[in-house]
Formats: C-alpha cells, sequence, structure tokens
C-alpha cells in the first residue's frame, strides 16, 4: 500500500488490533471484522469512534453495508478523505 492507503493501513491496523483485542499480526487487509477478528457490536461501535476520532471523518450516514474486511475499512476512510477535501466546505 503506497500514499493516503498507506498512510491509513499503517493507522488503522494497530488501532483495529488494539479494539478487537487480537494480535497485530491478525489484521491483514483480507481478515474479516467478524468471522476472522471476532468482532461483535460494540468492537464495530468503539472502531467506529476511534476511526472517526484518529482520522477526522465521519462514519455517521455513510453506506456501510459493503465493509466486511480491514481493508473495506481502509479503502471507505481514504474515500471520505477525498470526498471531504474536495468538499467546498473543505475551502
Amino acid at each position: 500500500m503506497d500514499g493516503e492507503h498507506g498512510d491509513v493501513w499503517a493507522a488503522l491496523r494497530p488501532l483495529s488490533a488494539r479494539v478487537m483485542s487480537v494480535p497485530l499480526e491478525a489484521v491483514v487487509p483480507h481478515a474479516r471484522l467478524v468471522a476472522d477478528l471476532g468482532a461483535d457490536s460494540l468492537d464495530i461501535t468503539e472502531l467506529e469512534a476511534a476511526t472517526e476520532e484518529v482520522f477526522g471523518v465521519s462514519l455517521k450516514g455513510t453506506d456501510k453495508s459493503g465493509v466486511s474486511t480491514v481493508g473495506d475499512v481502509a479503502d471507505l476512510i481514504v474515500r471520505l478523505r477525498a470526498c471531504e477535501a474536495h468538499s467546498p466546505l473543505a475551502r
């Protein structure tokens, strides 16, 4: 991963490991939040809150139906940051 995606991944990986109480080595892009990492609804909510705090993006009101892996979370963060950077309100 490079550029923006690499920066997001570098911060998201340890954050995910801490929130879900799993070893860092288990947090790989294709790891499924629930099936592989054992996340429950509280873990998901905590990860959303931590993500908003660390990355400065709001996940409220976003379509998260296609988000099932840690890589999907990283992709969503990158997309949200790009949208916010191009928003007239960001200027």
